[in-house]
């Protein structure tokens, strides 16, 4: 008999326990179910974020290309003046009927010019390189001669003058060195 009456006790019990167990789960599940919103909403925003910013990398390497298309527009425009030195250079010289006379003046007219080319390339950072002491870093032997004048491994001569844009060489000096 004992038997009989515990029976209905453990099932009541199984019950209380298996209520309780819904319960919890129905919590557990609400609980996720807002964690999954939650998520949802951060993944929504992250995903808006990514978009904005391969958005902002096109815009700015469309406003880097423009930049760069029109990057010399300033040194251009500074040149202008000295194509127009040239140009009326040549068209005096022509106009001269001595031509001695236009020999000079076309001469003078291409040193001012040269000068003119020389200003536009400083202000813009462009500057030759010094010729004082041989570097193999900015200049560049061609040839190499004997001189008694000259102490070994000294520039001789300058054939082709070199250049750097703001510090940066764009063009080394070629030049004779004195090899004893």
């Amino acid at each position: 008999m004992g038997k009989k009456h515990n029976k209905p006790q453990k099932e009541e019990k199984n019950n209380q326990q298996n209520q309780e167990k819904s319960e919890n789960l129905d919590i557990d599940i609400e609980t996720l179910l807002k964690q999954n919103e939650e998520l949802k909403q951060k993944l929504d925003e992250a995903l808006r974020a990514y978009a904005k910013c391969e958005n902002d990398k096109k815009i700015l390497k469309k406003e880097t290309d423009a930049l760069i298309d029109y990057a010399y527009e300033k040194f251009a425009k500074d040149l202008l003046p000295v194509v127009d030195s040239l140009e009326l250079a040549i068209s005096h010289a022509k106009e001269i009927e001595n031509k001695e006379e236009a020999f000079d003046k076309l001469v003078e007219g291409v040193e001012l010019t040269l000068k003119k080319m020389l200003d536009t390339f400083k202000n813009h950072g462009i500057e030759p390189v010094e010729h004082e002491e041989f570097n193999p870093e900015i200049h560049q032997a061609v040839q190499h001669v004997q001189s008694e004048e000259h102490e070994e491994g000294e520039i001789v001569d300058v054939y082709q003058k070199g250049y750097t844009l703001k510090g940066k060489l764009i063009r080394p000096s070629m030049v004779t060195i004195n090899k004893k």
